[in-house]
Order: C-alpha cells, then structure tokens, then sequence
C-alpha cells in the first residue's frame, strides 16, 4: 500500500511557484480555449469555399491563414505560458505541506512517528475566507477560493488543527499553509493540561461576505473551538452558511466539513478519558 501511495504521488508535479498558485485560482484558460476553437473552425471553413468559390481564391486563403494564426498565438499561449497545478496536485501539494510542517513539530517533541501512526492523528481541517473575522490576520490579496472540475471548493489559505495526547497533557499542532504566499506559514505547538481544557465545540458567528460581483451577502460562519480554562482558544472556520433569502448564493465549505462532527465527538472522548484517568 505505500509503494502504491509513493507511484501515485510521483506521477504528480510537486512543485509550485507562487505565480503558479495564483494561476490556479485566477486563470482561466476557457476564452482562450474557445477563441482556437473557432479559429480553426473558421480557416476549415475558409479553405473548404475555395472549392466552391474559386473566385474568391485569395480572399478564402487570407482569411483562412489569419485564422490559423490566431489559433496558433492561442495555443502557443497556453502551451508556454504559466502551468498552475490540477485540482489533485493541488490537494497532495497542501497535504505534503501540513505533513512535513507536523513531521519537524513531532520531531522537536522527541515524536518520531510512522505515517500510519500519523494517519491517526485526531485533526481538522479548516480554511480562511474573505470577510470573515479570522480572515483580518492575513493579507486580502492572500485570499482565494475556487470550485474544482470535480465541484470541490479550494482555498489559498488552509488551516490544520492536530491533537495528540501525551501522558498528563494534550499536545495542539496548529499548522497555517498559504498557497500564493509561500513565506508566510504558520506553525505553532502548544500543550494544555487535560484538565484546563474547558469545552471542546463549535461557535457561529455573523459575518459579511462580498462575492466575485461586488454584491455584499450576510452568512453564519462557523467555527472549531477548542477552548482553554485561561480564556484562550485554538479555532479553525469550517464552513460559512448564506443568510440572505437569494437563490444560489455560494456555501463555503470543505469535503472534510462534513465529519466536523464525528471528530469533535472523538476529541471530547479523548479528554475525557485522560481527565477521569484509567478505570480500576
């Protein structure tokens, strides 16, 4: 099963610039797709009248070559301009990312684990978005999203939260991966006692969300907490919820949305059981 995870993972590029992540969520190659496609069109069209308009022998073949031109310039466009990763090269991009930013926290506590043992990390997956409150701590140029070929949203910004617990206290991995701003990644450790954590939930709050038009929506963005007894809080978004009574206003979310849940009921199990200690 590794070897097989190791074909897969080569037969992708792993490997992006900044310019290249910014391509992926703002380029659109449709139009220019589109334009060669008529283009060529055009010129089988144009050469095809020369047998039935002999007359307009020149005019057909000078139409006929602009057209091969203009689907030539296109396609050359394409071909050599910037390449920005597939949806899934994207996704294992991320994924490799928060992996190897784990891997040396693991590391700096003397945790040396197998991917297996890493797999079974309690964690949550969350994203930031433009016009909600957690989205002032980054730069609003840093902040994209964009619907998959697969119908999958995508963000610039993705957030983990890994727990694992040790033998008095439960260790809190946060991990910040900027897509399009490679430099600014966040990675911070921090151990609470089992007993200072105070409620493991989820928290809603009002935001205000502009869309791709300019028009400005009201949404219920909610959010992991994970709160500590000194008032401090390790937060993630998962998902934001349209408020306004319009037809087919955008749900932000994330595919691993769906079992927020599920974890957060294993992560209140999981304290629970080291605060009451082993059972005689």
């Amino acid at each position: 099963m590794k070897r097989l995870k190791r074909i897969r993972r080569a037969a992708f590029r792993r490997e992006f610039t900044e310019k290249q992540m910014r391509a992926y969520f703002r380029q659109n190659n449709t139009p220019k797709k589109m334009a060669i496609g008529v283009s060529i069109s055009l010129a089988v069209c144009s050469f095809a009248l020369i047998i039935a308009l002999p007359g307009y022998y020149l005019f057909c073949v000078g139409i006929g070559v602009v057209c091969c031109v203009v689907a030539l310039i296109g396609w050359m466009t394409i071909r050599f301009g910037t390449h920005p990763p597939t949806d899934r090269e994207y996704d294992l991009w991320i994924r490799e990312r928060a992996m190897k930013a784990l891997r040396e926290e693991l590391h700096k506590l003397n945790q040396d684990l197998t991917d297996d043992e890493i797999d079974r990390f309690i964690h949550i997956h969350g994203f930031v978005l433009k016009g909600t409150s957690n989205a002032k701590h980054y730069r609003q140029q840093d902040l994209f999203w964009k619907y998959g070929k697969d119908h999958s949203q995508r963000y610039s910004i993705n957030v983990y939260r890994y727990f694992k617990a040790m033998r008095h206290q439960l260790v809190v991995i946060t991990i910040d991966i900027n897509a399009v701003n490679q430099r600014d990644q966040r990675v911070q450790t921090h151990e609470y006692f089992f007993a200072d954590v105070v409620a493991v939930t989820t928290e809603d709050e009002q935001d205000v969300i502009t869309d791709d038009n300019g028009n400005v929506h009201a949404y219920r963005t909610q959010s992991f907490q994970l709160r500590i007894c000194d008032g401090k809080v390790v937060s993630a978004t998962i998902r934001s919820l349209p408020l306004d009574y319009e037809e087919k206003l955008d749900t932000y979310s994330l595919p691993a949305s769906e079992d927020v849940e599920d974890t957060i009921a294993e992560l209140r199990m999981l304290i629970r059981s080291h605060k009451q200690g082993p059972s005689l």
